[in-house]
């Protein structure tokens, strides 16, 4: 699976509470397929580290068959007792296609 453009960041600006993001981009078979990040079950060992699993989902319809860069988003509202992720890792079918660090905006 090609992916591409992964961005993980905390929004620490004012006012609270923040929230985290994580975006990218999938390549897909046609424009009806919609990618989407959901939290991995269970989370690894380390709670510093957030792991998501991607998953394709083909929307109903007819669609050309043309190949085409699909945006994915993840977020969550970060509240008083939220981890403070560094670090994010994609999976798609138990593999890890992606690593990226976590930034904070302030």
């Amino acid at each position: 699976m090609d992916t591409r453009n992964w961005r993980a960041w905390i929004d620490l600006m004012p006012p609270k509470p923040g929230d985290f993001q994580v975006t990218g981009e999938v390549y897909a078979s046609n424009p009806g397929i919609r990618p989407e990040l959901t939290p991995s079950i269970p989370q690894g060992i380390n709670p510093a580290i957030l792991m998501l699993d991607l998953k394709l989902v083909q929307q109903p319809g007819m669609w050309p068959q043309v190949m085409t860069w699909a945006k994915v988003n993840y977020k969550e509202s970060m509240g008083p007792k939220s981890h403070r992720y560094s670090e994010v890792e994609i999976r798609s079918n138990g593999e890890s296609i992606a690593q990226i660090k976590v930034e904070e905006t302030h």
